[in-house]
């Protein structure tokens, strides 16, 4: 059976007109919901991202109140580094006055009798010093004392300047005693060393610089 369509052209053409407009307003809907449905799922994913940044930022922010609280401890450790190397500086960098001493004891000839010594660390020995060279050579040990002959200060001499601790022995006087009847000649003598400076100078020590008074034995 054959379909009439019984509406004037123009009425059939409207009614098209009409067909076409509601399909693209139904296709605009069915856009606008498809971007909703985007826009919805992309808001969540930004929210739950948006959370993870601030549990992170207030575990950040503990940590670094954890590190405040800890800075103390690092400057703390720092002082006693610092304390150590200067405490290990100046231990390395002493006078061992007893090795001197002693080594001293041992190349005094038989003929010399030593009736004062005075010892005395120079001010470029001294912790702090900026100079350990010894460009300026102080007086470290001074002796007096009485020989048999000359000869025998002459050799006292030449055994103190084969010690490793000290240097430039000096003779400052030496005087042969008016000849007495029944008494042995003597001479009377004054010998002065250098203490063999550091390689390197002595680290400050962190406290004043005390003085370093002399040290004088009688009757060697």
């Amino acid at each position: 059976m054959t379909r009439i369509n019984l509406l004037p052209p123009e009425h059939r053409a409207k009614a098209s007109r009409e067909q076409g407009i509601l399909l693209v307003v139904l296709g605009l809907v069915a856009v606008v919901l498809v971007l909703g449905a985007v826009y919805f799922l992309t808001l969540q994913k930004v929210n739950g991202k948006q959370e993870d940044v601030d549990v992170a930022q207030v575990q950040i922010d503990q940590v670094n109140q954890q590190i405040e609280e800890l800075r103390p401890y690092e400057a703390i450790e720092t002082q006693k580094v610092s304390m150590a190397e200067t405490v290990k500086g100046l231990y390395d960098s002493r006078v061992l006055w007893s090795a001197i001493l002693e080594e001293i004891s041992l190349v005094i000839p038989d003929t010399v009798s030593l009736t004062q010594m005075s010892c005395t660390v120079p001010s470029n020995m001294l912790a702090g010093s900026v100079d350990a060279s010894g460009a300026t050579e102080a007086v470290g040990i001074s002796f007096s004392g009485q020989a048999g002959t000359f000869r025998d200060v002459g050799e006292f001499m030449t055994r103190l300047g084969l010690l490793p601790q000290v240097m430039n022995p000096r003779l400052l006087s030496a005087t042969a005693s008016d000849a007495t009847p029944g008494e042995e000649p003597f001479v009377t003598f004054q010998v002065e060393v250098v203490l063999r400076p550091f390689v390197d100078s002595p680290p400050v020590s962190g406290v004043p610089t005390v003085p370093t008074p002399a040290a004088t034995t009688e009757g060697m």
